[in-house]
């Protein structure tokens, strides 16, 4: 509801999901653990496991048409990251072996 005399604003339907799911890399490589499906900008604060194996994990928060990443976190074997980032559509995860572990994100978007 706007009440200021200066500017008119539209109320926002806000939505929020989450979900939490298993990942895993057979070998070397990377893998898309999200992608939003609303066609929109999202934000999101989650947490990756990295569970088992070797070297480290890279977990990249993307946005369409935006080449570089927008946040990039680097965790190690055994441990766990937590973020929230603004403005991203896409997560992947690269590792240089084998590795398995846990994902989880609360999304929020406008419709």
């Amino acid at each position: 509801m706007c009440s200021s005399e200066l500017s008119c604003c539209t109320e926002k339907v806000i939505v929020q999901d989450k979900v939490c799911t298993n990942w895993q890399l057979a070998a070397a490589g990377t893998q898309t653990i999200y992608s939003d499906n609303v066609s929109q900008t999202i934000n999101g604060t989650g947490y990756v496991k990295f569970e088992t194996g070797t070297g480290t994990l890279t977990v990249n928060f993307l946005r369409t048409g935006v080449v570089a990443p927008l946040q990039t976190i680097v965790i190690p074997s055994g441990g766990s990251a937590s973020f929230s980032v603004a403005r991203f559509n896409t997560i992947t995860i690269t590792s240089t072996a084998a590795a398995q572990g846990e994902f989880c994100i609360t999304v929020r978007y406008s419709l």
